[in-house]
């Protein structure tokens, strides 16, 4: 037997060498980790996101399908709007397309022979007077330049089809609360307000150029006046 003392020894690593790859393998791994969760949450949430903004259905496709006259009049309407002027401006939270949406193309007392009979009002039927529109430009003169006003022609323009250059040469007055024909004619401050107006305008037009039945659909009452004080205190079905 050997002596013990001349018996081989284990040869083993420098433990001040070792310790630090150890240290780093602990600072990578938890790296690693919280990398793979960010990726794996962000992946998570576009999952979630992707289908809720597939499934939104477009306002007034329930009317009818793309071969139906309603449903190729719906279609219309929002290709118009993709390319009209205005169509950013945002009032109270809502773009012409937002609330042209909800309260006409969504609205349950909104007929479908109403959207399809939009598309034949003319200009001539929507046309101010050529006196009111002096008389609003003297009051107003940045009436066209005011930021109700290009939203409310965008709404119309998208429905009707009228391009939006001739609707604000000839309609100077949309989107001002008020009437030429009257004391009351000024540009709302309040956002509330100019949204109302808008929509009133919208609904009011239409029926002075023929098309029965809008005021009510909107406001509960189809009288000009008194829509346009249900409109005033934020009343409407929209």
């Amino acid at each position: 037997m050997d002596p013990i003392r001349n018996r081989p020894r284990v040869v083993t690593s420098n433990p001040s060498t070792l310790q630090p790859q150890k240290e780093a393998q602990q600072t990578v791994a938890p790296a690693r980790t919280n990398a793979v969760g960010h990726a794996q949450l962000s992946t998570f949430e576009a999952k979630l996101a992707a289908p809720a903004a597939a499934t939104q259905p477009l306002p007034g496709a329930w009317r009818g399908g793309p071969d139906t006259e309603v449903g190729k009049a719906v279609q219309a309407i929002w290709e118009r709007m993709k390319t009209m002027p205005g169509a950013d401006v945002t009032i109270k939270g809502d773009t012409p397309a937002s609330l042209l949406g909800r309260a006409i193309l969504d609205g349950k007392k909104v007929s479908n022979e109403q959207i399809i009979a939009m598309s034949k009002v003319t200009l001539d039927q929507l046309a101010t007077d050529p006196k009111d529109r002096e008389k609003v430009l003297k009051k107003v003169p940045n009436a066209r330049e005011l930021p109700v006003h290009k939203f409310t022609v965008a709404m119309l323009s998208a429905a009707t089809g009228i391009d939006p250059k001739k609707l604000s040469e000839a309609c100077p007055d949309l989107g001002l609360t008020g009437a030429p024909g009257t004391p009351l004619l000024y540009a709302a401050e309040g956002q509330g307000m100019q949204r109302s107006t808008a929509l009133h305008d919208f609904t009011d037009y239409l029926r002075g150029a023929g098309l029965k039945g809008m005021n009510k659909a909107v406001w509960g009452v189809e009288n000009r006046i008194l829509s346009a004080i249900v409109s005033a205190v934020g009343g409407g079905r929209y």
